[in-house]
């Protein structure tokens, strides 16, 4: 994979489930599969039940890390993103509509949630990038390329 702007930005919008990793309470990483995200550029939006654990985590440390990586790879040409940054949670109506349009592009359920108003005890999040980091093994071990913003 060539490490440019828009070949992360490919990967990144076809790969189908990430990574979250946050901060619990004894400031132990704290690892989840997500399914209801999608990228913007290099932002990240992602929703959630508002009651989960991780809305707490995040609520309590803004700084997490995203894994985006293509399952079924072969090691001579294993590919994969993460994105470390601040985790915003989406209160203004602008934001949310944003969030909400940008998730339903991507997932039929939940467009067909936002369609029925069945998002009552949603949370609405956008993940800003302070670094991506690009592992790319054809190119040899350790990280292709590092984007810092």
């Amino acid at each position: 994979m060539t490490v440019s702007k828009e070949t992360i930005q490919q990967y990144l919008q076809k790969t189908p489930y990430i990574a979250l990793a946050t901060v619990n309470e004894k400031q132990a990483p704290s690892l989840r599969t997500l399914g209801s995200f999608a990228p913007d550029e290099f932002k990240v939006y992602f929703s959630t039940g508002e009651t989960t654990a991780k809305v707490g985590q995040i609520r309590s440390n803004q700084q997490v890390a995203i894994l985006f990586q293509h399952e079924n790879q072969k090691i001579p040409s294993f590919v994969n993103v993460i994105i470390s940054g601040t985790a915003h949670e989406l209160d203004e109506d602008a934001e949310r509509s944003k969030a909400i349009a940008l998730l339903s592009a991507r997932s039929p359920r939940f467009k067909e949630r936002a369609d029925k108003k069945e998002l009552n005890g949603t949370a609405f999040f956008r993940i800003d990038p302070e670094e991506i980091k690009v592992v790319d093994l054809s190119k040899g071990p350790g990280a292709s390329g590092i984007i810092k913003f």
